[in-house]
């Protein structure tokens, strides 16, 4: 019995020592969530933000249509993990961009008769995300402004947002019922993630 009651006493005694530690670590936030040891429950998009503009994307290639496909797989995404309404006509909190810059399509291997059997299908894509509330750094926005007249346009150079690169690939295998369809919405799911990721306040 003595081990027993031993091992009671211990594990009381870490208890008492512990709980202050464990109290101190975890805190309430401002939103409701809860903090512990540096991670929270909270959104880990700015909540700040309240609207987002996303126009359909640029498409610097010859394969049309790919710029509705990335657009619409972005703006749903955005819906779906983020707190922030998608907006595309009047005021708004901060605007994402996209141009789709180069699209490949390489054939690595193929069967005797030169038949495709493996392929790989990549995308890159140059987004930028803007904040438009106003501020000294900040754009004014880009749509649905009205132009400055010639006495109240700026003197300081215009604030430019950073733009990021985005590649994304898949490999798709004939044989397997896969096609450059398959392969090519793969890769606009991946790369609507990737940007949505991209868009997650910063560590």
């Amino acid at each position: 019995m003595m081990p027993i009651c031993s091992s009671r006493l211990r594990l009381f005694v870490y208890c008492l020592v512990l709980s202050p530690m464990l109290f101190n670590a975890c805190a309430c936030t401002s939103s409701g969530g809860i903090s512990l040891f540096g991670y929270t429950s909270d959104s880990q998009f700015d909540t700040s933000l309240k609207t987002i503009r996303v126009p359909v994307f640029k498409n610097e290639t010859f394969y049309r249509g790919l710029e509705f496909q990335l657009t619409e797989a972005v703006i749903k995404k955005i819906e779906a993990r983020t707190p922030w309404k998608v907006v595309q006509q009047g005021y708004c909190d901060a605007e994402l961009t996209g141009t789709i810059k180069q699209v490949q399509k390489r054939v690595p291997l193929v069967n005797p008769l030169n038949e495709v059997r493996e392929g790989e299908y990549t995308l890159t894509v140059e987004v930028t995300f803007t904040d438009l509330r106003g501020g000294p750094s900040a754009p004014m926005p880009l749509a649905n402004s009205e132009i400055p007249s010639a006495g109240t346009l700026p003197t300081t150079k215009p604030f430019s947002p950073p733009k990021n690169l985005i590649v994304r690939s898949r490999a798709f295998i004939p044989e397997l019922g896969q096609s450059t369809a398959t392969a090519r919405q793969q890769v606009v799911e991946d790369l609507a993630e990737q940007i949505v990721n991209m868009l997650e306040n910063p560590w």
